[in-house]
């Protein structure tokens, strides 16, 4: 008897799915999202396990090279992996070259894009790098798309990672691309920096294991990848009762640095060249360099380290001699310290930081952990685990987890996956139970000892949340400052009438800045739908009660969800604030000290008629969902994170038992000092 088809399975309407895509420097992994767990696509026909891909992997190598006009879109990309005749470049390095113009600072972090970047003035071959991409693309669509037949899905949104030194024009030209291949529209296409998207997937789903204990209240993330290294730094707030509620938020800025083992074995293929025309008065044949490369890449992989010299014999061209070509032991040292002494120096400054703010008291119980591929080379390891092991940090490896190693290589492809399916859309996200409150920093009161800071108050007044609109009055003196400060569950928790919005559980959304002496009044609404809502904040001012109040300038502040952090922010997603104008005022300096006074007053209210813009670097809040990780984002105006989370200094530092780590204007983490509202009208 035949058997019986599934007719309710075969006709009901496809369910939608989170489709998450990470190009490395060796290999590429897709992940699909869907009934809250997370199915890995792998590639069928790679079963080269000798090289950098693993079983199921996807290789990164596009071949664009050839001498000859022999290359198509056919044969410019490999599903069955590498071949060692024909020199190769990575994907994630074609970016650079289809960009027009990366940063200088960024160029200089990567000197094996340099010649892409200078032939990429030759339409041919910017093409053939652009017809490569599709290709790659192309793959990778019909293996996730074959699932998605077969598994009755539909991909509803992608999720991209980049590092987090690319700029704007690196995600328009890839955003491009996605949206050509896959047939979506690039409103659903999100980027998600990889530490970032790692970490909220170690959160969620791999805590167990990079905390088992569940002690740790800071966890500094490395990922050291081929390409470069890229970092973050985030806090955990426990509910012992419950630790299913346990959160955890972004603190402070991302940073990163070029170098990795992909720049590793760049030096190699340069030392190659140079000792092969020393030799031979002329330039090595393409598929010599490939097959040497080759055999280093093998050695390279090797979980031991490199103790042996990599000899290679090739026959020369012109007269078909033998050319003895021996790698030595000091040319591979030489050609790691060039690659990987940047990335490792950011890290022993960011890990010295760390420790300075457990000295400060401002952190305790810290955690390093450590990811990406060019972290399981023996000598990166050994390094990253002797300076934890003297800065008194304990560190963990996520190579070290106990997790399928055929799916091991797609971690930061299902943090993609999972991330992406978790983006709202704005009213989606004030539906959840978000509120957004008016904090004040306020000059001494009465009594105070002199010379006391001015601090924020510990709450702000409610402005807006799911079901209310509340004024708030203020009475203001002169030099202090308002800010607008959201909480993404002020629903969620229970609370006492007339509650504020806690600054301990929330994070800064706008600097207001200061306003001059007098009673203010605020009023918030929301306006719009679905993806494209904007606050209108109305003020009024009375320089005394007996006066008749006079209507300020009405902001108009338009929002966008970043992925990124889980939370809204004012602007755009592809503008900086610098790029609109919103008559807000300049953002306070490293003392806490503004250039502008507070918005000029009008006889009537009148609109700012500008464009949402890009939010700057803001404070972390502490979020009460555990698989939520919020904060500051900047994802789109990466530019060089140099400076990090724990870059600033505060001149309230030495204050330590009256400090906790909180949020603050400029996104750093400081020593941060709030007190009760007592001037509130």
């Amino acid at each position: 008897m035949a058997p019986q088809r599934n007719t309710a399975a075969a006709l009901r309407d496809p369910q939608s799915c989170y489709l998450g895509i990470d190009i490395g420097s060796h290999r590429t992994r897709i992940c699909l999202w869907f009934d809250d767990s997370e199915y890995v696509v792998e590639n069928r026909y790679n079963h080269n396990t000798e090289t950098s891909n693993y079983a199921g992997d996807f290789p990164s190598a596009l071949y664009v090279f050839d001498d000859d006009t022999s290359t198509t879109a056919d044969n410019a990309y490999l599903i069955e992996g590498e071949t060692p005749n024909r020199l190769s470049v990575s994907a994630k390095y074609v970016f650079y070259a289809l960009t027009n113009t990366p940063p200088d600072a960024l160029l200089e972090q990567y000197p094996l894009v340099h010649h892409l970047v200078r032939k990429k003035q030759d339409p041919v071959f910017k093409e053939k790098l652009r017809g490569a991409m599709i290709t790659l693309l192309s793959v990778l669509r019909d293996r996730a798309m074959a699932v998605c037949r077969l598994k009755r899905l539909r991909v509803a949104k992608i999720g991209l990672t980049i590092p987090v030194q690319w700029t704007l024009e690196f995600e328009e030209v890839y955003r491009e691309l996605v949206s050509e291949v896959f047939g979506i529209d690039q409103e659903a296409i999100y980027f998600f920096t990889e530490t970032e998207a790692l970490a909220r997937y170690l959160f969620k789903h791999q805590a167990d294991q990079m905390d088992p204990n569940g002690k740790h209240n800071t966890v500094l993330f490395f990922d050291f990848g081929g390409h470069n290294m890229n970092g973050c730094a985030f806090g955990v707030a426990r509910d012992l009762g419950n630790p299913e509620r346990n959160s955890f938020y972004r603190v402070g800025q991302k940073f990163g640095a070029g170098g990795g083992s992909e720049q590793w074995e760049h030096h190699i293929d340069e030392w190659f060249k140079d000792t092969w025309y020393g030799m031979n008065h002329a330039w090595p044949p393409s598929q010599h360099r490939e097959d040497f490369l080759s055999r280093f890449r093998k050695q390279k992989c090797k979980r031991a380290e490199l103790r042996e010299d990599i000899i290679a014999l090739y026959a020369r061209p012109d007269d078909g001699a033998t050319c003895r070509i021996t790698l030595e032991r000091k040319a591979i040292e030489d050609a790691w310290q060039k690659a990987l002494s940047r990335p490792l120096k950011v890290a022993r400054r960011e890990v010295a930081r760390l420790v300075s703010l457990v000295e400060s008291g401002c952190v305790t119980s810290p955690l390093v952990v450590v990811s990406g591929g060019s972290a399981r080379n023996p000598a990166v390891k050994s390094q990253m685990m002797t300076l934890c092991r003297q800065s008194g940090v304990h560190v963990v490896f996520t190579h070290d987890f106990d997790v399928s190693i055929t799916y091991e290589s797609a971690m930061v492809a299902k943090a993609a996956s999972y991330v992406v399916s978790e983006t709202l859309t704005l009213e989606q996200f004030f539906a959840r139970g978000a509120a957004i409150g008016i904090q004040m920093k306020q000059s001494p009161t009465q009594g105070a000892p002199r010379g006391s800071p001015r601090i924020w108050d510990d709450s702000g007044a409610l402005l807006l949340d799911l079901h209310h609109q509340p004024k708030a009055n203020f009475r203001a003196r002169y030099h202090d400052e308002f800010k607008l400060i959201c909480d993404p569950f002020f629903e969620r928790l229970p609370r006492t009438r007339g509650a504020g919005v806690a600054a301990n559980l929330s994070y800064d959304l706008v600097y207001l800045g200061r306003r001059k002496q007098g009673t203010w009044s605020f009023r918030l609404s929301l306006e719009g739908s679905g993806d494209r809502m904007e606050l209108v904040l109305k003020q009024n001012y009375r320089r005394r009660r007996d006066l008749k109040a006079t209507a300020m300038k009405t902001l108009r502040l338009p929002l966008y969800f970043d992925g990124n952090s889980g939370c809204i922010h004012v602007g755009e997603r592809d503008k900086t604030l610098d790029e609109l104008d919103l008559g807000l005022p300049t953002q306070p300096n490293e003392m806490g000290e503004v250039d502008t006074d507070s918005p000029e007053e009008s006889e009537e209210e009148s609109d700012v008629d500008s464009v949402p813009d890009r939010a700057s670097e803001t404070a972390s809040p502490r979020i009460t969902d555990a698989g939520t990780v919020t904060g500051s984002s900047n994802a789109d105006e990466r530019g060089m994170f140099t400076t990090s989370v724990f870059a600033a200094t505060d001149p309230w530092a030495a204050q330590v038992a009256q400090v906790e780590v909180g949020p603050i204007f400029d996104g750093l983490p400081r020593p941060w000092r709030i007190g009760p509202a007592n001037r509130r009208v």
